[in-house]
């Protein structure tokens, strides 16, 4: 906590060291409101309903920082955010902003405004991370009472930055998605946050995946499913895969931490069949075992390799299948791969790459590796 209030104080020094040196003075930097992050929902008559969360900073015996929320509304969100000059009185700066929240409302309609007003600014940043809410609506995000920082958006930029060990999110910058929209045969996907109850707390947590079909939200995948996303993608940093096992009386379950893993895609062309291989191949470690069984001998060891390999598998194609069903959007990026690899069949069916996904055949094969020693392979029984 105190680290990263003397980082952002420096980089307020900083800023007020580089203006200084032209034409700017104190008086016209302490003028300027800093953003944090911004949420973007959907006002009266159709109007943009933009809250910003700007910095407070107090200086004294000790520095502190706090968060004040703005909400103004306007016909677009230029025309929104220069609004809320009229209630802070300060210029917006916008360099050190974490966190776009856009609300369901606003994606289910379409999300090319708020990204164009964003990318077209001269002061915003391209990497600022992207968020759908899962609530009502965006700016219920900041209403949420942060377990480690007073600053919301900083909160949510960590826990981003803090999701590789979970692998329950994808991680996607407004330039990121900016790319996968302009990109051929691959759809967007957002992180989805939402207030989760801890204690007496609203607590924020990014947990989830928003589907997009161009630029439009068409539905939601929970933490688990959005693993399977990220194996498919060949994104998967860590995380726990469970697996159960039968011991002599009960099935139990043993959790596995993905150490590293490598997802092949490869596109096959048969005059007019295409087909999507999959080649997964995953290093795990014994982290956790529920019981008495241990898996020190190889026999045991290898069983429990297959049936993690199996049930890895079944999860895959059933994300696949039913993204295939209910969504018929490419968000896994085959026909991207299979452009940059056939462009003659991407040629063929590209204009017509949604229809042809629907019914795209999809052969996958699992590979599990365990990676333990011998004591980790045991488990440690009560009494022992």
């Amino acid at each position: 906590m105190k680290k990263i209030r003397i980082t952002l104080l420096t980089l307020v020094i900083l800023i007020n060291s580089i203006f200084a040196t032209g034409c700017w003075n104190y008086k016209e930097i302490d003028e300027l409101a800093i953003v944090a992050g911004v949420a973007v929902d959907k006002g009266i008559n159709n109007q943009f309903k933009v809250t910003v969360e700007t910095i407070q900073i107090s200086t004294g015996k000790d520095t502190k920082m706090t968060s004040k929320m703005i909400t103004m509304e306007g016909k677009t969100m230029m025309d929104a955010v220069r609004n809320i000059v009229s209630v802070s009185g300060k210029k917006l700066y916008w360099s050190h902003s974490k966190v776009i929240i856009i609300s369901k409302e606003i994606a289910s309609e379409g999300i090319t405004k708020v990204v164009d007003w964003y990318n077209r600014d001269s002061e915003t940043r391209p990497d600022v991370n992207m968020l759908i809410s899962g609530e009502a609506s965006a700016k219920e995000i900041f209403d949420g009472q942060s377990p480690t920082e007073d600053i919301k958006s900083f909160t949510l930029a960590y826990i981003i930055k803090n999701q590789v060990i979970l692998s329950k999110a994808p991680n996607t910058t407004i330039l990121q998605y900016s790319l996968v929209l302009h990109s051929k045969g691959i759809s967007a996907v957002l992180p989805v946050v939402t207030l989760e109850q801890i204690g007496v707390k609203n607590t924020p947590q990014i947990m989830g995946t928003a589907i997009f079909k161009k630029d439009k939200l068409v539905g939601f995948l929970n933490g688990e499913a959005t693993k399977d996303l990220i194996f498919i993608k060949n994104e998967i940093k860590g995380g726990i895969l469970t697996e159960e096992a039968q011991s002599a009386d009960k099935p139990i379950l043993i959790s596995l931490e993905i150490f590293k893993n490598k997802t092949k895609v490869t596109p096959v062309v048969d005059g007019k069949d295409i087909e999507i291989k999959l080649n997964i191949d995953t290093t795990v470690a014994i982290d956790e075992i529920e019981g008495k069984v241990e898996f020190f001998d190889d026999e045991a060891q290898i069983k429990l390799e297959q049936n993690a390999a199996n049930m890895l598998k079944e999860r895959i194609e059933a994300l696949i299948k039913k993204v295939q069903t209910e969504y018929d959007t490419d968000i896994f990026g085959f026909g991207t791969k299979l452009y940059e690899d056939k462009v003659q069949a991407w040629n063929n069916v590209g204009n017509n790459w949604d229809e042809v996904f629907k019914d795209l055949k999809v052969t996958v094969k699992t590979n599990v590796h365990i990676k333990n020693s011998a004591m980790l392979s045991k488990s440690f029984g009560e009494g022992e």
